[in-house]
């Protein structure tokens, strides 16, 4: 992450905290496609993920305006409410963690799965990996995280981050291989 980033970061925080909307409003222009786009790979819906995107930055400025403790990494926070509402939204609902839309494969993705398949494909064989895998590679390939970065969203240290990236792109490959076979 980029320390002018964190720091700028760090100073909207402090500005929203004493109630700052202009600051909020650059976090929210800043993050807000970005996490729409995350949760909408994850619940399959753009008017539930529109739903969820809305609660979510309500809760951002309930959480930094009321909160005692600190943001330390901006990003990791925004994305782990996400998580934590998509989540719910589960929970609530009684459905199943889907994938709608599919990741292309070109660029690095593409050396580093190293297969060229159709996005239907991809979508198909993503939605086979169970919820966390599905999430490490979404977090590393489309929203292009690092791996200390999804592992301050998942939870995880980084090391079980790469090793976990490592088996669900293993196990992706795998279930690629068998449907072009």
């Amino acid at each position: 992450m980029k320390l002018s980033r964190r720091i700028e970061d760090q100073i909207l925080l402090l500005k929203i905290k004493h109630g700052d909307q202009e600051a909020f409003a650059i976090i929210y222009d800043k993050y807000v496609d970005a996490l729409f786009r995350f949760v909408v790979f994850r619940v399959r819906s753009e008017e539930i993920a529109q739903d969820i995107t809305s609660e979510l930055f309500l809760k951002i400025w309930q959480h930094i305006t009321t909160s005692p403790t600190n943001v330390e990494n901006l990003r990791a926070f925004l994305y782990q409410m996400a998580r934590n509402l998509v989540a719910d939204h589960y929970r609530t609902t009684q459905e199943t963690l889907p994938l709608e839309e599919a990741i292309e494969v070109e660029g690095s993705g593409a050396k580093d799965l190293n297969v060229r398949l159709s996005l239907a494909e991809v979508e198909k064989g993503l939605s086979n990996l169970p919820g966390e895998w599905q999430e490490v590679v979404i977090l590393a390939y489309i929203e292009g995280f690092k791996h200390t970065e999804i592992a301050a969203v998942i939870g995880k240290s980084p090391a079980a981050t790469r090793v976990l990236l490592h088996r669900a792109i293993k196990e992706l490959k795998r279930i690629l291989n068998q449907s072009t076979n």
